[in-house]
């Protein structure tokens, strides 16, 4: 297919036009804070020129010199301006936020961005709705909305994990400000690591992926920072039972330069209050420097620093005899970013990006005792790391209103450190044994890629392709990945869209989840195991109501998998992290396949959606399930997702989210055989049992308020509203049979039971938040 699919790539579209053209560029901000405003649109009066603003607020538009240079600039939650280009071809437009609820107003021949975009398989979300819907412990989470959109999962009750159309979580690419992250939960995956007060703009790529997406089979969440207000110096915050947060932000030169920093801390001990005697801690650091030169030039400089820690401490302490020890388990990211965009000319812009991101997990057991004279000292240090060096350049050539190229480079220098260990003895303060051991393994990825973005008036297209390169050791990888998306216009709020993409992802994740202490060993591709691969065809029919005020979308897809890794039975990487490969199986295929409906109301005092999905996912490995088909864990027929907000009046605003999900695939023993020893279970097939089926309902109230200094708000929600038990995991337990007789109670083993474990019943939560 590949050898018909190329030619296409690189085809230039009969598009050009005759007469003279003008080309009007810069960027759509927010007018309070010069934020950019991401997929802002611009059209001519007339309806027949638009476009909108890419990642960073810019735009070009050229229309013929002869066309009316009346334009209408829209933005979602923004109010609507009109205004005229003059001869100046340099014009940044600022958007006011907020619009009148009670009504929408109706442009003639309105140039609707849905469907004429191309893309398929994406949701974004705003802020302002992700603030709005109830929230667990009071801490708004991107990722719990994204786990309400046709098409993602969670895994389980209370988990910040994305396993999007029978994709793994790290089968996603998570990227912040364009570098990747490998690790996005905080402790038991309450919630994720994204704190929203520093966030602009939230993207899933589902499917239909573009050129410049690459490394992953599943998705690609593309996050955005804010730049920071460049007018005046503002902040907010907020006070919550999980953790509390405060963001400053500023001009450092008025219009020109700004900055940004946000903290978020847990400051209550919440597990203690559940009784778990764990001392845990967390935190979130996002900063950032936006500085712009001069209208063709901007840098900016941002970081994020995160990090967890759980310990348990014993002490003991009677005669002479004096033991303590400390087990602690502690992971985080850090990850730094440099931006240079700059405009060539007023077709040409251009990105470039230096990005270092580094992933750690570290284990620590501490232990002493004394007695009488006798001492003794054990530590043991347990450490896991990946690290990217990455520089990437990325251009846009906007060649004419109906053509658009976008092509760029990257390179990613990663560091596998899967483990690291170091161990010694201390008795009577003479060195009694210790051991180091250090594993390293280091490899380079390239890629090149180019996109052709076609729109014309019945029909858009999104031509491509990605070429990549990874080299580690002596072993060498290429590969090719055609990219093709084909929208046909219908109307002008009806398309029908078609996507077909290719994907390779070139690193592997093998990780033991206990609760709250994650083991994640991110293992590189090599000459035993080989990259993992996709393909996906995505079908999908785009319809907008009431001048975009309703959208609807169903799409089905079919994904197919290759290369897969899963673990031997009754392997662990405990003890083999040098020979690794021997404890997995590496010739996994997977087929995911379903239909995804997604209705949305985006105006109005009333907002949402409704999403459903029905859809199969599997896996084949030779060594496992005796080479015969199994479903995959998180394989979940049907899921059905509700979010309604509504704005009561000034103050107050109501919402709520129900979700439903058939049972998850598990794995139960069939047999059971007592033995000398102990009972010993028989396992036939893997994941042939269903758990039962999941729903929740959540709801919450938010009252805000204006002050003298600014804006207060409180929210109430409410977690699981009417208690409902869902299966966390199951596990068998022995009834004891208690006897009464003279010689007093005797206890006998009765029959064996299967229970459920459950986590989150029936809990209210509250938060303080305030701007000023």
């Amino acid at each position: 297919m590949k050898n018909y699919l190329l030619p296409l790539l690189f085809m230039i579209p009969a598009l050009l036009f005759a007469q003279e053209k003008i080309t009007f560029r810069g960027y759509i901000l927010d007018e309070i804070t010069l934020e950019p405003l991401l997929g802002a649109t611009i059209i001519s009066a007339n309806g027949n020129f638009g476009t909108t603003t890419n990642e960073y607020g810019f735009y070009s538009i050229t229309i013929p010199k002869q066309n009316s240079t009346y334009m209408i600039i829209s933005f979602v939650g923004y109010q609507t301006k009109e205004i005229t280009f003059s001869a100046k071809k340099s014009v940044t437009i600022h958007l006011h936020p907020g619009v009148d609820l009670g009504e929408v107003k109706i442009l003639k021949n309105q140039y609707r961005n849905e469907i004429r975009e191309n893309q398929t398989g994406v949701v974004k979300l705003q802020t302002k709705q992700i603030e709005s819907l109830p929230n667990f412990f009071g801490e708004t989470d991107i990722i719990k909305i994204l786990q309400l959109t046709p098409g993602v999962q969670s895994g389980g009750e209370g988990q910040s994990n994305l396993y999007v159309r029978g994709g793994s979580p790290d089968q996603n690419l998570i990227l912040l400000d364009g570098i990747p992250l490998y690790y996005v939960a905080h402790f038991g995956g309450f919630i994720s690591i994204f704190n929203t007060d520093a966030l602009s703009d939230t993207k899933l790529i589902k499917g239909g992926f573009p050129a410049r997406y690459g490394s992953r089979l599943s998705s690609v969440l593309d996050i955005k920072m804010k730049n920071g207000n460049k007018k005046e110096f503002s902040g907010q915050g907020a006070i919550g039972l999980l953790s509390s947060k405060l963001l400053l932000e500023g001009p450092i030169r008025k219009e020109k330069a700004s900055f940004l920093v946000s903290i978020r801390k847990n400051m209550l001990p919440v597990f203690k209050i559940f009784g778990a005697d764990l001392d845990y801690g967390f935190y979130d650091l996002n900063a950032k420097i936006d500085y712009s030169f001069s209208a063709k030039d901007k840098l900016s400089f941002s970081t994020y620093l995160g990090n967890d820690k759980v310990g348990v401490k014993n002490k003991i302490y009677y005669d002479d005899y004096k033991q303590k020890d400390k087990r602690e388990t502690n992971w985080g990211n850090t990850v730094l970013s440099l931006k240079w965009n700059h405009i060539f000319s007023e077709n040409i812009f251009c990105r470039n990006v230096l990005g270092i991101s580094n992933y750690k997990n570290n284990n620590n057991f501490n232990y002493s005792s004394t007695a009488d004279s006798m001492s003794t000292v054990i530590e043991s240090k347990v450490e896991s790391k990946i690290k990217d060096i990455s520089i990437a350049s990325d251009f846009n050539w906007v060649i004419n209103p109906s053509w658009n190229i976008r092509f760029g480079s990257s390179v990613i220098f990663h560091t596998f450190i899967p483990n690291t260990e170091k161990y010694f003895v201390l008795i009577n303060n003479n060195d009694e044994g210790n051991s180091f051991y250090n594993s390293e393994e280091n490899a380079i990825e390239t890629a090149f890629y180019i996109e052709n973005d076609i729109k014309t008036k019945h029909f858009g297209a999104n031509l491509g392709g990605r070429f990549s390169t990874y080299q580690i050791n002596n072993q060498n990888y290429l590969s090719f990945e055609p990219r093709l998306l084909f929208n046909l216009i219908i109307t002008n709020n009806l398309s029908l869209k078609y996507s077909y993409s290719e994907m390779n992802q070139y690193v592997h994740l093998l990780s033991y989840s206990g609760v709250g202490m994650p083991t994640d060993y991110w293992m590189p591709s090599t000459e035993n195991v080989k990259p993992q691969n996709s393909i996906q065809h995505s079908l999908g029919l785009n319809k907008s109501f009431k001048n975009e005020q309703y959208q609807v979308s169903i799409e089905g897809y079919h994904k197919e998998m290759n290369n897969l890794v899963a673990f031997r039975p009754g392997e662990s990487l405990i003890g083999h992290l040098d020979e690794w490969t021997k404890t997995i199986e590496t010739d996994g295929d997977g087929i995911s396949k379903g239909v995804e409906l997604f209705i949305q109301k985006l105006t109005g005092k009333t907002t949402g959606w409704i999403g459903g999905t029905v859809s199969n996912a599997n896996r084949k490995f030779t060594e496992l399930n005796n080479g015969e088909t199994f479903s995959f864990k998180y394989d979940r027929l049907l899921d059905i997702s509700i979010a309604v907000i509504h704005k009561l009046n000034e103050h107050i605003t109501i919402s709520g989210n129900w979700s439903y999900g058939s049972g998850y695939p598990t794995t139960l023993p069939t047999e059971r055989y007592d033995t000398g020893t102990g009972e010993v279970y028989a396992y036939n097939k893997i994941n042939s049992f269903k758990m039962r089926d999941f729903h929740r309902l959540d709801l919450a109230v938010n009252y805000s308020y204006k002050t003298s200094w600014g804006e207060s708000s409180w929210t109430f929600s409410v977690f699981n509203v009417y208690n409902r038990k869902n299966p966390y995991y199951y596990y068998f337990e022995r009834e004891t049979i208690n006897t009464v007789s003279s010689s007093g109670v005797t206890g006998t083993a009765g029959n064996t039971y299967l229970y459920q474990k459950s986590l989150f019943p029936f809990f209210p939560s509250f938060a303080y938040s305030f701007k000023f």
